[in-house]
């Protein structure tokens, strides 16, 4: 079961936003933590607790700067990934809150990994769903599900388990159209 959900579309805040409000219509029970990819002069940045979109293909640390201004959280997105537009610039993880140290889809998260632990910087997992069958294949597990705790716990880097679940395992090694 999925208790909280992040929609980060590329580039555009819509999709996150849509979500909140079936979520709220529909009187679901699962908190949306509204976010956006975004596209920077180097490399994707994810932003978590936002309510708008932010301008794209500016650097990195100006891109956190806007990110912070709208009381969000900034994570590096699959760094070093460079067949998923991943930072390869070291100096980029100095400025992000967060890096995502898990991501479902990419073969660098031993680098991603070893370079948040270098720069002291807070890990989450990611999903990267791009089709509703990949939802939820990296899980993070935190104590709370309420929307502020949620966004202070991984920015103050509580406890969490980041996990892949065993679902995709299997659609990798047996894939469906």
């Amino acid at each position: 079961k999925i208790d909280v959900l992040s929609i980060t579309d590329h580039d555009t805040i819509d999709g996150s936003l849509s979500a909140i409000e079936i979520v709220s219509a529909e009187k679901l029970p699962i908190i949306i933590i509204p976010g956006i990819e975004i596209s920077t002069k180097s490399g994707h940045l994810l932003a978590y607790g936002i309510s708008k979109d932010i301008e794209r293909g500016i650097e990195i640390r100006e891109t956190c700067e806007a990110v912070r201004s709208l009381g969000g959280i900034s994570v590096l997105a699959h760094p070093f990934d460079f067949l998923r537009k991943g930072t390869l610039r070291i100096k980029d993880f100095r400025f992000v809150d967060c890096v995502e140290v898990f991501n479902a889809k990419s073969y660098f998260n031993f680098l991603a990994k070893r370079y948040a632990i270098k720069y002291g910087k807070r890990g989450i997992g990611g999903s990267d769903a791009h089709t509703a069958r990949q939802v939820g294949i990296v899980i993070n597990y935190l104590e709370s599900s309420e929307k502020e705790s949620i966004l202070n716990a991984i920015y103050d880097g509580r406890k969490q388990t980041i996990k892949e679940r065993l679902s995709f395992l299997l659609s990798r090694i047996n894939p469906k159209p």
